[in-house]
C-alpha cells in the first residue's frame, strides 16, 4: 500500500522559518529610531504638561511650588510646602543635567519662576535645551 501523503518536510519548514525571522529582525531594527523619536516626544509633552501644572498649581493657591529633578533615580516631583502634588518617572535612557538653571527651581504665587536660566536633556545622543524665560514662566525646548 502506497502512500501519498503531501506535506512539508523539515528542511521546506526551516527554509520558511528562517525567511520569516530575517524578516522579522530587519524590521525591529528599522523600528528603534521610531521608538527613540516617540519616548523623546512622550517625555517633553508629559515634562510641558507638569511644568504648566505647577505654575497653574501656584496661581491657583497663592502659594510656591517647587520643581525638583533627581537624575540618579530618573524622576522628578512637584511639590508645594506640605506634600508632594506630583511625582513622574521618566525612562533610564534619558538623562538631565544642570545648565545656568540648577535642577530644582519654584514657580512663585504669581506664576513667575523665582530664577530664569536652562537645564538639559539628552535622549539618544541628542541634546535638548529647557529655557525658562524672565517674566511670567514661559520656557521652550529646544535641540542644541
Amino acid at each position: 500500500m502506497l502512500r501519498n501523503e503531501s506535506g512539508f518536510t523539515l528542511i521546506e519548514s526551516l527554509f520558511v522559518l528562517s525567511i520569516f525571522l530575517v524578516v522579522a529582525s530587519v524590521l525591529v531594527f528599522t523600528n528603534k529610531p521610531h521608538y527613540v523619536n516617540t519616548q523623546k516626544s512622550i517625555f517633553f509633552s508629559e515634562l510641558s504638561g507638569d511644568l504648566y501644572f505647577a505654575q497653574q498649581y501656584a496661581i491657583a493657591h497663592q502659594e510656591e511650588v517647587s520643581v525638583n529633578f533627581i537624575p540618579g533615580d530618573n524622576y522628578y516631583y512637584i511639590r508645594n510646602r506640605e506634600q508632594i502634588i506630583l511625582k513622574r518617572d521618566y525612562p533610564k535612557g534619558i538623562t538631565v543635567y544642570e545648565g545656568t538653571l540648577k535642577l530644582r527651581f519654584q514657580f512663585q504665587a504669581d506664576g513667575s519662576i523665582a530664577k530664569f536660566g536652562s537645564f538639559f536633556v539628552d535622549i539618544a545622543s541628542n541634546t535638548y535645551r529647557v529655557t525658562f524665560l524672565i517674566g511670567k514662566g514661559r520656557f521652550y525646548i529646544e535641540e542644541e
